[in-house]
This record gives C-alpha cells, structure tokens and sequence, in this order.
C-alpha cells in the first residue's frame, strides 16, 4: 500500500500508539477500498464485521426508524473511522453508511484482525485498545444525555449535559462498564 496511508494512519487516535512496524503490519491486514458516491458501504441491520478507515472523501451516517424514516445523523471525514465495534463484535450494522463523494477506505476486517493478533500481537492489542477507548468514549457521551433526558436539571449552558460524578469515572471504576471491557478485551486478546 501507498506509503502516505502510514503516516495517515498515525495521525488516527485509534493507530496512534502504534511504532512503525505495527502499523507496517497493519497495513498488511487491511484491504484498500473504493466507492463511487453514492454507493452503499454498509446497510442498516446486515450483519457487519469490518471497520473503515476514510484516507480520503466523506461517508454520511444514516438512520431509518421502524417506520421507515430516514435521517442523516452525522458524517464520517477523512482520517476518522467508522464499523469498528463490528470488528470486535460482529452484529447488525446500527446505521447504513453512505458515500457522501468518492471516497478511498481502508477495510480491516474480524478476520483481519486475527490475522494480525497471529502475527504481530502488540499491533493488535494498539488498536483493540483504541476501538476499546473510542466506544468508552462514546458511551460516556451516551450516558450523559440519558442522565440529562432523565434529569432536565443536569443540562448544563446551551442544552449540553452537565458532567456527573458517574459518567466522569474511569471505566475501571465502573462495575458494568469496566468489567465489560475486561471481558471484551480478554476474549479479543486470548
């Protein structure tokens, strides 16, 4: 692959911590993909088990409800990545992902991945812990606005939830959360 995509891919916080070599051997488990705009790289509800690097163009992120409404709920830009819990946890995709230009991906499949666990471990454990330290992130994010929905008296200035003691613990400290990701990351990793 194009040397370029390495020093891409260091800039992404998830491959940030990654040496020369483990991103040398990540490359090497990952497939270079492209779409026309437009197209589809993963639909709502199909079974997913890849993520997406975008080294180049826009994906839009959408969301149909049950009764068939469909919404753009945000956009994927270039060195940021989107499918990673599908990697760790094949399930069905929450959101169909979208070619909003022509873009350039790079695809790093579960199988990938094992691959890579064979051949260079600590690349693996690098990027299972950004995966790991991006959902956290995210489910930080998620549980302040639940606390803000339950509680309109969290909402701090300009509707944005207030910090809470809970939300703002390490996920060690959080019985569900961390032992949560023990678990995922002692599967992953055995």
């Amino acid at each position: 692959m194009s040397p370029e995509y390495a020093d891409s891919l260091r800039r992404i916080k998830m491959f940030r911590k990654l040496g020369a070599a483990d991103i040398a051997a990540a490359l090497d488990s990952m497939r270079e993909r492209r779409f026309d705009s437009g197209s589809v790289v993963f639909h709502q509800g199909a079974n997913g088990d890849t993520l997406v690097v975008v080294m180049d163009g826009i994906l839009r992120v959408e969301v149909t409800d049950h009764e068939g409404v469909t919404a753009t709920v945000g956009t994927i830009q270039n060195g940021e990545v989107v499918g990673e819990m599908a990697v760790i946890d094949p399930a069905p995709r929450s959101a169909s992902v979208i070619a909003a230009t022509d873009v350039v991906l790079l695809e790093l499949s579960r199988a990938g991945l094992d691959r890579l666990r064979k051949t260079s471990p600590s690349a693996t454990a690098g990027i299972v812990g950004g995966i790991i330290g991006d959902v956290t992130r995210r489910l930080r994010t998620v549980n302040k606005r639940i606390d803000a929905e339950l509680d309109p008296a969290q909402m701090g200035l300009h509707g944005a939830p207030k910090k809470t003691a809970l939300a703002d613990r390490p996920a060690a400290e959080d019985d569900a959360g961390g032992g949560l990701l023990r678990r995922l990351w002692q599967k992953i990793a055995g």
